[in-house]
């Protein structure tokens, strides 16, 4: 597997402070994350979790937990899981524990904030997303969902196929999905899910060149909206 590249953490030139930039960032490798549990752990099965013990059972399997935090459909909010009205023991709190140090290292409000308001945009499924995106390492979430909201638990010890980079024809589809679902930065988004792709890439002009692992290539041309980049169409480059 190709060495993960964490975009949040490196000199890339993007505000971190700036929600829709964090959210970008993040988007495009965890949402290949989620189709894989969807596909291969949730698979509409009945779950349950023990938070005594750190795991949740899904079907007939069993993963080990972190807890991220909770929709509460009462007053509509989201509350960390490092806020720990529950008691949890800290050991079940290290994934939101490394969130908000990193959140107050770079001044991201949302991963420090103990309550937010759901929107539209702000919801625990993307909260979660960062949560594990910006961890170094590997996890995925699931949303335990309950008569008053949903607690969403990260699991971790999935299995490694759940993290190996995608093809370029992979990269085209999820970078589809990913921009039919969120308003995202396509620049951002782009650029970290390559980085987590572990793909060589280049910028000439205002188009990006991508080498994958069985060596083929992608051709990512963008157009200038405004100040911003938008994806303007994505080609396959044979030799």
């Amino acid at each position: 597997m190709a060495e993960r590249v964490n975009i949040l953490k490196t000199d890339y030139e993007m505000d971190r402070t700036d929600w829709t930039q964090v959210v970008s960032a993040v988007f495009g490798g965890m949402l290949r994350v989620q189709d894989m549990i969807e596909m291969y752990v949730a698979k509409g099965q009945g779950w349950n979790v023990d938070f005594a013990t750190h795991k949740i059972k899904i079907g007939n399997s069993t993963y080990p937990i972190q807890f991220i935090g909770s929709e509460s459909i009462q007053s509509n909010d989201w509350l960390w899981g490092w806020e720990n009205i529950n008691g949890f023991d800290d050991s079940l709190l290290e994934l939101v524990d490394e969130a908000r140090a990193f959140g107050e290292k770079v001044g991201f409000d949302a991963l420090t904030t103990p309550n937010l308001p759901l929107t539209q945009s702000v919801t625990g499924y993307i909260l979660s997303m960062i949560s594990c995106g910006i961890s170094d390492k590997n996890y995925g979430y699931y949303p335990c969902k309950h008569s008053g909201g949903v607690a969403f638990v990260a699991l971790y010890d999935l299995p490694e196929k759940f993290f190996a980079p995608v093809s370029s024809t992979g990269f085209i589809s999820n970078i589809m999905k990913a921009i039919s679902l969120y308003e995202l930065d396509h620049k951002i988004l782009v650029e970290g899910f390559l980085a987590w792709n572990g793909c060589d890439y280049h910028w000439e002009d205002n188009n990006i060149y991508a080498t994958f692992e069985n060596k083929e290539q992608l051709l990512i041309r963008f157009e200038n909206i405004g100040d911003k980049k938008r994806i303007k169409n994505i080609d396959g480059i044979t030799g």
